[in-house]
């Protein structure tokens, strides 16, 4: 077993590195971005605002948000160093003519700034060349776009790290003045332009605007999107939210795992039980009356939508109904009472609390899993019941307990486990129709409000945390087996 969990071991980074390139490359290719607003009007639905400021460089908080997430790069390889003068020639004569539809010219916009800084030499020959003052004002302005640089951000900035601040804020200011305005005369123009060739040809060496070789193999693999988030990844670093990038995406989940935790394990370990329970009696009684009716019973349970008993159970049992044999209201909101009320209590006191609160949004999460578990407990347990060596312990004369504990309950179970396995990884998605009807700040709800803002950390997180636990359980699970089955070995 030892050599098996090690080989596992090794494999789960490998495949986890897969996961995240796929999940990287489907949410960078997904259509928008972070800068995009989303807003909920008030019949419900979700609508997003494209923010196409700052494709000229003009908007410097619509820049750095956009460096600090990595979007003014290429996803996976970086070629842009090896567009061509021509296509660049292009590119400019587009938007200069604004003949195109409107959203494929903010999409040329935003895309040839972000390639500016790597075809900067390209841009200089077009802005120097014989052409159209209007075309060489557009030139000048993705030109300023591509040279102008962000500063380093953060508190504990080193010495080093304020000089180069410094020098950035200096040259972009002479980059802002060196933009054409609508009162520049055609020789004002000009005399920008001479200004910013000189520049270029005493910066262009340091800040690496004309790459060779083994500088563009470079580029090829670490100017990515991909490359700087994995990079922070190996690190542990997950990033920031996007509202606030004070608060660290670890931090946040970590004050919302206690609601994930007990709303999905919680139900996990109660199915199972109940599942192999249910799965023992009707496999006992197949065929008859009592296997019907509860085949039928949890059948409807599977085809009923969880939107429907969540609602149904909060108007038809919790506002009209206490606990049983109690006068004590069923809570139909949040994890536990207000802070006031549940800091004052006992432990004791405090435990009940949160059994009232999560008492009914736990039937509302297992109800679909139980019928859908209990219906295969009972196929496994019926496999089962056919083996010989079932047959055999019948005609020991063993007490028929005995052996649906020890012989048919123990090894139908490894069918369970192994399908409950890979539910683990839904433990950080939680339910989201749940956590929202009953008001719980769970995971569920805090990834569907990083889906509809763009916050790609948390949605990333989301994944390869997800993965990484569904790949756990499914490691459990294999240990599982030779603890319920000593003829399964794992070498």
């Amino acid at each position: 077993m030892f050599h098996y969990i090690v080989r596992r071991l090794i494999l789960l980074p490998i495949t986890l590195f897969f996961i995240i390139v796929v999940n990287f490359i489907i949410i960078n290719m997904a259509p928008g971005e972070p800068t995009s607003v989303t807003e909920i009007s008030p019949g419900g639905e979700a609508r997003k605002e494209e923010s196409g400021a700052g494709a000229f460089g003009a908007d410097h908080r619509y820049l750095q948000f956009r460096e600090r997430y990595g979007l003014t790069l290429p996803i996976l390889f970086n070629l842009w160093p090896n567009i061509s003068q021509k296509r660049v020639d292009e590119s400019i004569w587009k938007l200069t003519e604004k003949k195109i539809p409107f959203k494929k010219l903010q999409d040329l916009r935003v895309r040839f700034g972000d390639q500016a800084r790597f075809v900067m030499p390209k841009i200089l020959n077009v802005m120097t060349g014989e052409t159209l003052i209007d075309v060489k004002i557009v030139a000048m302005r993705y030109f300023v776009r591509g040279g102008t640089q962000q500063a380093h951000l953060g508190g504990n900035l080193t010495r080093e790290q304020r000089l180069e601040n410094r020098r950035i804020s200096k040259q972009n200011q002479f980059l802002r003045d060196m933009l054409p305005s609508r009162f520049d005369s055609e020789s004002t123009i000009n005399e920008k332009i001479e200004k910013l060739n000189e520049w270029y040809k005493k910066n262009a060496l340091k800040l690496g605007y004309e790459p060779g070789f083994w500088k563009k193999v470079k580029i090829f693999f670490i100017e990515t999107r991909f490359f700087r988030y994995f990079s922070r990844v190996l690190t542990l670093d997950f990033g920031t939210l996007r509202d606030d990038p004070n608060k660290t995406v670890v931090s946040e989940v970590t004050s919302r795992f206690k609601y994930s935790l007990t709303l999905s394990l919680t139900p996990m370990i109660i199915t199972f039980f109940l599942c192999l329970f249910f799965g023992l009696i009707m496999a006992l009684r197949q065929n008859r009356p009592l296997d019907y009716s509860l085949n039928t019973i949890f059948l409807i349970l599977y085809a009923i939508p969880i939107f429907v008993v969540a609602p149904f159970l909060i108007e038809e049992i919790a506002l009209k109904y206490d606990f049983p044999f109690t006068h004590t209201p069923i809570p139909i909101s949040g994890f536990t009472s207000p802070d006031k009320i549940y800091e004052q209590q006992t432990t004791l006191e405090r435990l009940l609390d949160i059994l009232k609160h999560i008492f009914l949004p736990i039937i509302a999460i297992m109800y679909g899993t139980l019928a859908t578990q209990t219906r295969l407990a009972r196929t496994a347990v019926l496999e089962v019941a056919r083996q010989d060596y079932v047959r055999t312990a019948y005609a020991k004369g063993l007490p028929r307990s005995k052996i649906m504990s020890r012989y048919i309950g123990r090894n139908a179970s490894i069918t369970i486990v192994t399908s409950i396995a890979g539910s683990l990884g839904i433990i950080l998605g939680g339910s989201l129709i749940v956590e929202i009807l009953f008001e719980i700040d769970g995971f569920g709800k805090f990834f569907y409000d990083a889906v509809l803002n763009r916050d790609y950390s948390v949605i990333m997180f989301s994944a390869i945390a997800g993965s990484f636990l569904t790949l756990v359980g499914y490691l459990l699970a294999d240990i599982s087996y030779t603890l319920l089955d000593p003829r399964v070995t794992l070498e």
